[in-house]
């Protein structure tokens, strides 16, 4: 392909925030050569990206982007695990397609308000949404129920709320 040929040193990404789908990790921050993978329970991650040739690209990635070679390569580091993602950068460097352990990911550029909203969008793990009331001041007791399944655990659990106010 000509579009495969182009001159691979060309090719770099648009500082800001990407949104990361289909992956581990939800987003990662360019500025400049910095590239900082957001783990989020892990931490922030520094990557190391290397452009040029890297080979051959998964049929599904060539589906999605019409090239058929990598161009782009993500490296990262992990406790004692190298772990690297080969991928296709578009030309204008605002999105990325790469193929990653859990399948084909997808970066893509997003203005501050953006990866504001991205990083906000989810519940809160101290404070996540339940259907019941909040009554800090009434704790409760806990109740727990064990044996084999099949047993009719979760159908007493569910009787027990229904008809006695327990929080299932």
């Amino acid at each position: 392909d000509m579009a495969d040929k182009e001159d691979k040193t060309s090719l770099s990404l648009t500082d800001g925030h990407y949104k990361v789908t289909g992956n581990w990790y939800r987003s990662i921050f360019v500025e400049g050569e910095s590239i900082v993978l957001n783990g989020q329970s892990l931490g922030d991650l520094p990557i190391l990206v290397k452009f040029g040739d890297f080979g051959e690209a998964d049929p599904a990635i060539c589906q999605t982007t019409g090239q058929s070679c990598y161009n782009i390569q993500l490296s990262y580091r992990y406790e004692e695990h190298q772990l690297t993602e080969l991928g296709v950068i578009s030309k204008d460097g605002v999105k990325i397609t790469a193929k990653n352990m859990m399948g084909v990911g997808v970066f893509e550029w997003m203005t501050e308000k953006e990866a504001a909203e991205w990083e906000n969008d989810g519940d809160p793990i101290d404070a996540p949404p339940a259907p019941y009331k909040i009554q800090p001041e009434n704790q409760g007791k806990f109740l727990w129920l064990t044996g084999p399944p099949g047993l009719g655990k979760s159908t007493s659990a569910q009787l027990l709320a229904r008809n006695n106010g327990y929080v299932y």
